[in-house]
């Protein structure tokens, strides 16, 4: 493949970049939570419940995931097989829990709904990797048809009511692209459980990687137009598609490795909305940021793009981890 020479830069740079984040650094996200769990089928539902919870501040969602696999004990996977009512598991084990408009009854309506998925398919697992189609150009179609089997659910064990209420914040759980959403939570959990390297667990290999689309949050789409890798000004599924067909350019086989990494630069408060508060010096992807090498340039900073290890993990928390989706 022909690259330009800014193409051949910022590929260079997403590689060290990639190359920069790794275990060490993951205090600050959500995956770091899974590091408790070590059979495939716990990986799969703790993993689930952490990318649907995975929206608002980092330090909230680690809380109060945190709060959610304590009352799922060492094997949430065989918990949610042996518990029948939810509606008294929401009553007993979650006393108090909350996160942002989701409380404990939301919570135990997605265990249910998880214990629905491994019942019928025999896995997490098996119930997505039943709605890969291989003629299909990326996910959505998956998870398009992932939501409406666990909308089709009958919800009485958790909820009372066979549906859930259109105005149900469990619903939330559960978007569908083809309401134009981003899913990032959704693609979040794929790239968690397809994906293998130092971070990602690759459980599920009957969905290839150059399938997955990034999983596109407030920070990636942020940084994604700093780099030229979109010019959309809203983060939906179609901004989505862009930007993880921009990453094909640098390795066609797994585009979304990326992900991590980028979103490092948000998380970290390196890279900002205001330009003026960014600390461009410290990116490692600067020299491929024409807004923060002219910023470079003015100011006469040079330019470190310091490793992760330099940077160490998240001190500054209080960002927002997810757009919506």
């Amino acid at each position: 493949m022909n690259r330009s020479a800014r193409d051949a830069a910022l590929g260079e740079r997403l590689e060290r970049l990639y190359a920069a984040y790794g275990p060490e650094t993951a205090g600050s996200d959500p995956i770091g939570l899974l590091s408790r769990y070590r059979r495939p089928e716990d990986l799969e539902v703790a993993g689930w419940i952490a990318s649907a919870f995975a929206y608002g501040r980092v330090e909230t969602i680690r809380e109060n995931v945190s709060r959610l696999f304590d009352a799922l004990g060492a094997s949430p996977a065989r918990e949610l097989d042996r518990t029948s009512d939810f509606r008294a598991f929401a009553r007993e084990r979650l006393v108090g829990f909350r996160h942002r408009f989701h409380g404990r009854e939301d919570a135990a309506a997605l265990f249910f709904a998880i214990k629905q998925a491994r019942a019928g398919s025999g896995s997490v697992r098996a119930f997505f990797e039943s709605e890969f189609r291989p003629e299909e150009e990326d996910v959505s179609g998956l998870l398009s048809r992932v939501t409406r089997r666990l909308l089709d659910f009958d919800y009485r064990a958790a909820i009372g009511r066979r549906r859930l209420p259109d105005d149900s914040a469990v619903r939330f759980f559960f978007p569908d692209p083809e309401s134009g959403s981003a899913c990032k939570r959704w693609h979040l959990y794929l790239r968690w459980m397809v994906r293998r390297d130092r971070l990602d667990f690759g459980l599920w290999p009957g969905i290839p990687t150059d399938r997955l689309l990034i999983p596109t949050d407030t920070h990636i789409h942020l940084i994604s137009r700093r780099l030229g890798l979109t010019r959309r000004k809203t983060a939906d599924g179609r901004t989505a598609r862009e930007i993880t067909a921009r990453l094909k350019r640098f390795d066609p086989a797994d585009p979304v490795k990326y992900d991590y990494a980028l979103c490092r630069i948000g998380i970290f408060g390196i890279c900002r909305a205001s330009l003026r508060l960014s600390r461009c010096a410290e990116c490692a992807a600067v020299s491929a940021c024409p807004a923060g090498s002219r910023r470079i340039r003015r100011s006469g900073e040079r330019e470190i793009g310091r490793s992760a290890a330099a940077w160490g993990t998240a001190s500054n928390t209080d960002v927002v981890y997810a757009g919506t989706g």
